[in-house]
């Protein structure tokens, strides 16, 4: 453990800063008076059963559909398995405003869809409600668990799985026995990560008629002008969210988890014809429903209107991608630094789980408490700094999934290969490159994609910190659908699509997210 202390050093920066972040924070939720007749009792209870309601039921619904499609394509053998090992990760690249929209769109009253089915006397019901949000945040949000899911299916290896079977078990006993308790701390992870998205989505449930507790705040601070009142539902919501951290870190302990990758390759596991039909289909279906069917949409919508050109925001492609950039690098240096620290110092967990629980918290509300804070200490705007003061906030509100990630990761690597490492000259550097880094490869590169992607779809933040003239493709998404332009939003969405879109291909050629070149 020697050879990881300099993490320890590297990691004070960030808890530095989040700390004081925090303290700030709490101190303009709790300490200042407050608009009582906005933040009535019933408004609250409202909100709090919304909020619960839609967050746990999209972590389900997407649990649901992310395991077992990341335990196919992980061990068994079947036609397009290594197509949809990668392809079904693609919804991500949509934001849930985005996805919002567009099935708002599709199911409509005035639809093609909606028209077809009125013509066979069926009355299509309304998706704008708790169980139809659900299913579109699950559609959008299942990536997240299918993505770090196979990531630690991979490490296990197709032989693990094969051994348990060679004791008698059919698939399902040695699935239910040996897989899914040695992937709970990733499956739990990943719907932590899920409830933190949806709690902290403002753009989709709010096409959606969902009054959440991002809806509060932003009615709050933009309706009623009750700043301080805006940030005590943020308090609030926070606490609940230490909460959500708490649980997850309880119940994702590793005790069952086996810790090291198998060394001897296996083939994947052969099925019955008809098995692999039924596996195709579904995986097809689901990869139609939640990325063609959206993609299919916005082309038609961007078709619709001729004089829409896809060029006319190419400045904004740009500035998107330089902005995802730079925020995952400066978050995946600090994740690692932090996943480090929480491995080897019992004393800075607690502060390092709260540090890292930025995920959940509404972009608009870190921006606030970034403007306010810098206001109070240094007296001038975070916005003077240009793009880094919202590349700082995009950090703190990325970090979750990146420090998730890779401290799962971490956990997979046996004490016994870490006590051997201990023995060896303490050279922090050769340590990480020739011991750590190649077992924590696929976390970092999953992190840093995770990172990219939600950092340009970001919305609320980009909009309140970024400097006077520097649009990006989400603000631009913003201007037309507060507008219900659906068809002038199309192309500013295709090209975000897009943007994702590249980088996960990127990825996915040269690195194998299931752990090998």
């Amino acid at each position: 453990m020697q050879n990881l202390k300099i993490w320890n050093y590297f990691s004070l920066p960030w808890l530095l800063f989040t700390s004081i972040f925090f303290i700030i924070f709490f101190y303009l939720a709790f300490f200042n008076e407050i608009n009582e007749d906005f933040l009535s009792k019933k408004y609250l209870t409202g909100l709090f059963f919304n909020t619960i309601l839609l967050s746990f039921t999209s972590a389900f619904l997407s649990a649901l559909i992310a395991v077992p499609l990341a335990i196919v394509v992980t061990f068994y053998k079947f036609p397009g398995c290594s197509f949809f090992s990668w392809a079904l990760s693609l919804s991500i690249a949509f934001p849930a405003y985005v996805y919002a929209f567009i099935f708002v769109g599709i199911f409509e009253y005035s639809s093609p869809i909606s028209e077809y089915f009125r013509s066979l006397n069926i009355m299509l019901p309304s998706i704008k409600n708790i169980f139809g949000a659900s299913i579109i945040m699950s559609m959008a949000l299942f990536p997240y668990i299918f993505l770090i899911t196979k990531v630690q299916l991979s490490s296990l290896g197709v032989g693990i799985f094969k051994a348990a079977k060679s004791l008698g078990d059919n698939d399902l006993s040695a699935i239910r026995k040996v897989i899914l308790p040695s992937i709970k701390p990733a499956i739990i992870g990943g719907m932590a990560l899920v409830i933190f998205e949806t709690i902290a989505d403002f753009g989709g449930v709010s096409t959606l008629r969902i009054d959440t507790f991002t809806v509060g705040i932003y009615n709050a601070w933009f309706g009623y002008q009750s700043y301080f009142s805006g940030a005590r539902l943020a308090g609030y919501l926070l606490i609940f969210v230490f909460l959500i951290v708490f649980l997850s870190n309880y119940f994702g302990r590793d005790k069952d988890a086996i810790a090291s990758k198998t060394a001897e390759k296996h083939d994947k596991i052969e099925l019955s014809r008809v098995r692999q039909v039924i596996i195709s289909f579904i995986c097809l279906s689901i990869f139609i429903i939640s990325f063609c069917l959206p993609l299919v949409q916005l082309v038609i919508w961007q078709l619709s209107d001729l004089s829409n050109n896809l060029l006319d925001n190419k400045f904004l492609f740009l500035n998107s991608a330089i902005l995802g950039i730079l925020a995952a690098i400066l978050t995946i240096f600090f994740a690692i630094a932090l996943s480090f620290s929480y491995r080897i110092s019992q004393k800075s967990k607690f502060l390092i789980s709260i540090s890292t629980s930025g995920y959940a918290i509404p972009g608009s509300v870190l921006s606030a408490g970034l403007l306010i804070g810098f206001d109070v200490l240094f007296q001038t705007s975070i916005t003077v700094y240009g793009i880094y003061g919202l590349i700082l906030c995009l950090s703190l509100r990325f970090m979750t999934p990146a420090f998730n990630y890779i401290s799962s990761a971490l956990k997979n690597i046996s004490s016994s290969s870490e006590n051997a490492l201990s023995l060896k000259p303490k050279n922090s550097v050769k340590a990480f490159n020739y011991f750590y880094y190649p077992q924590i490869k696929s976390a970092i590169v999953l992190s840093l994609m995770i990172v990219f992607i939600e950092s340009i779809k970001e919305q609320p933040a980009t909009l309140l910190l970024r400097p006077v003239g520097f649009d990006t493709l989400s603000t631009k998404i913003y201007n037309y659908t507060s507008e219900g332009q659906w068809e002038m939003a199309a192309g500013p969405s295709l090209l975000l699509v897009l943007l994702s879109l590249i980088f996960v291909y990127v990825l996915n050629k040269n690195i194998d997210l299931n752990g090998s070149k």
